[in-house]
């Protein structure tokens, strides 16, 4: 088989690498891996430089492993070099260090964490898909953009039937209409009325208004939510039922991947919990505005309304402060007012 991707990785990653390249070779896609493919006698470094030359693409396995790899940080250098097409696939969060910085500050990369990054591993084919010849037979299936269909762990499904004759969606589980946007068209959108409400006042005016908005919002949806769910647990499983669904959903609906962790002590009634939400569609990294405030907000809403006690959400990463994060991290804690 002809090989068309180069796998660069770390040791410690060893067995995604490998998983990967079986993803990509049952699709009829052949893969240079170290040290599979490396044949013996004549200099180790030569016959890696020159794979590298040879392929059409390469994917970088990027974990916090890479920080300690001068090894693979020449073969990033060689990559760059030779103007490669190049995929940094990011199975972990971690803070690159100077080097590699310099090198991926930049570039588009694929989040394939928090979860098993082998989920992760078609988007990445997409990601490859224009500079690689897949084999006739082996072409990802193209699908029909309607109706689109996503069921959730409990088979609740959120269908949107588009109606040709009034241009319109309907989810037809509560017959309300839906649109769809650009993430970016939605992000000019809403500076722009972060603009105007800074204008007018001030920026920590702005940020209250984003966030008092995003709390209307949750507030409403969470009130729909506990209407229409049956739940049979009850004390802390019910608890983390309510977020885990609220999770799946708005992760199934493209607002970013939402993940929850929460722990209630039962006896003395404390709680703690946090909330992940990775490439949260509501970020303007270009402009720096605080739209993203009304995601806090929202989130303020939908769990308290869920949980029937005041939370405060405590931003502990995001993307703003720091751009080569690409996850938005909050600590949820019971609120003192």
């Amino acid at each position: 088989m002809e090989k068309h991707i180069f796998i660069s990785y770390s040791t410690k990653d060893r067995q995604i690498a490998f998983d990967m390249v079986d993803f990509f070779e049952s699709r009829g896609v052949g893969c240079y891996i170290a040290p599979r493919d490396i044949e013996p006698g004549g200099s180790y470094a030569s016959k890696l430089t020159r794979a590298i030359c040879n392929s059409k693409a390469i994917v970088l396995v990027a974990s916090s492993a890479i920080n300690e790899s001068e090894h693979i940080l020449n073969e990033v250098d060689i990559i760059v070099s030779e103007n490669k097409y190049f995929v940094p696939f990011f199975i972990e969060e971690f803070e690159m260090n100077y080097d590699y910085r310099y090198y991926l500050g930049r570039k588009q990369r694929i989040i394939a964490y928090p979860g098993d990054p082998r989920n992760h591993f078609e988007k990445l084919l997409d990601a490859l898909s224009s500079v690689i010849h897949f084999p006739e037979s082996r072409k990802p299936e193209i699908k029909e953009a309607a109706p689109i269909k996503v069921a959730d762990a409990d088979n609740t499904q959120k269908i949107f039937n588009y109606i040709p004759h009034r241009g319109i969606m309907i989810n037809p589980e509560d017959q309300q209409r839906n649109v769809s946007f650009r993430t970016d068209t939605f992000i000019g959108m809403m500076g722009g009325i972060y603009n105007e409400v800074l204008r007018l006042s001030d920026e920590e005016h702005a940020k209250t208004t984003f966030r008092q908005s995003g709390y209307a919002c949750g507030y409403s949806f969470a009130q729909r939510l506990n209407s229409h769910w049956d739940l049979s647990a009850s004390g802390a499983s019910l608890y983390e039922e309510k977020l885990r669904k609220w999770c799946q959903f708005d992760s199934d609906v493209g607002w970013g991947k939402f993940d929850i962790s929460i722990d209630v002590n039962e006896e003395t009634g404390d709680f703690r919990g946090e909330l992940t939400i990775s490439e949260c569609f509501i970020v303007d990294i270009k402009d720096k505005r605080h739209i993203c405030e009304f995601v806090k907000g929202y989130c303020d809403g939908v769990i308290e309304t869920l949980l029937g006690v005041k939370v405060e959400l405590v931003c502990r990463t995001c993307p703003l402060k720091n751009r080569f994060k690409n996850a938005c991290v909050f600590d949820i804690l019971i609120s003192e007012e």
